[in-house]
């Protein structure tokens, strides 16, 4: 089933509306995707490779997420109605920006993600969940979608690997079945997007510390953020519409344990 709120639907990009409509390059360049797929690694080396203005999710100003952690029903509505907050706040920085901007998670995830996969899960009530996305509502009518959404998608035991490399203390209690549920909701919620142009990646063959990968990658990118029609062999745009919802599997017996 779609999502009854479209992402940004009927907005007009940023760049249009700055520069008209013919210019076809992008202003607003979002990378989405679930925990550990890299998006935070890919912003900062494709905000370098174009010089742009990167916008990272505020993880660490986030007072709620270390207590979300560690009790998930009680925290959820504080930590995401935090990040909604926080994350505006760039949304409307990026609009007044002039410059590219590429941004790490938008708003858009953090309610039709994150929230919406909270509720599914038992982690929020259906009141919290009315309370968010009123918020949603009204702070999504201030600001335009991106330009171009960069879309990382990953396999769960690859994200399992990336999250453990990592090495954060604060997502060492995070089950896999909680990353599976997130993963239902960006697949379902990718199927439907269309309020942009969008790129969607399979990561888990793509090492970006590896310098000929790291090349391909970041120039496929810049091919779209400049509006040229651009694919590599692990660019699977015609995946986007595909029901994830079908095709879901559920965890094996194990699923259930910590990442720690």
């Amino acid at each position: 089933m779609a999502d009854p709120h479209p992402v940004a639907s009927g907005t007009q990009s940023i760049l249009a509306r700055m520069l008209g409509a013919g210019n076809h390059g992008a202003k607003h360049v979002a990378i989405a995707g679930n925990m550990g797929v890299g998006k935070s690694t890919l912003t900062a080396a494709l905000a370098e490779r174009i010089g742009a203005t990167a916008y990272y999710e505020n993880v660490a100003g986030n007072p709620y997420l270390e207590r979300f952690y560690e009790d998930m029903e009680r925290w959820s509505f504080h930590s995401q109605f935090t990040f909604l907050s926080q994350t505006f706040s760039q949304h409307c920085d990026i609009l007044q920006a002039d410059a590219v901007c590429v941004q790490d998670r938008t708003i858009y995830e953090h309610f039709h993600v994150f929230a919406t996969s909270h509720l599914e899960q038992g982690l929020m009530s259906a009141d919290e969940y009315a309370t968010l996305e009123e918020h949603f509502l009204a702070l999504t009518r201030v600001v335009p979608g991106p330009d171009l959404m960069i879309y990382l998608r990953a396999g769960i035991p690859t994200l399992v690997d990336r999250i453990r490399g990592r090495n954060r203390s604060i997502e060492a209690n995070v089950q896999v079945e909680y990353l599976q549920g997130l993963e239902d909701r960006y697949e379902r919620w990718m199927a439907g997007y269309d309020a942009s142009d969008v790129l969607i990646i399979d990561t888990d063959n793509i090492d970006i510390h590896d310098a000929d990968q790291r090349e391909m990658l970041l120039s496929l990118i810049e091919e779209r953020v400049a509006g040229r029609p651009a694919k590599a062999p692990f660019a699977k745009i015609s995946r986007r519409r595909r029901i994830a919802a079908a095709a879901i599997v559920q965890p094996a017996d194990a699923s259930s344990a910590a990442l720690a």
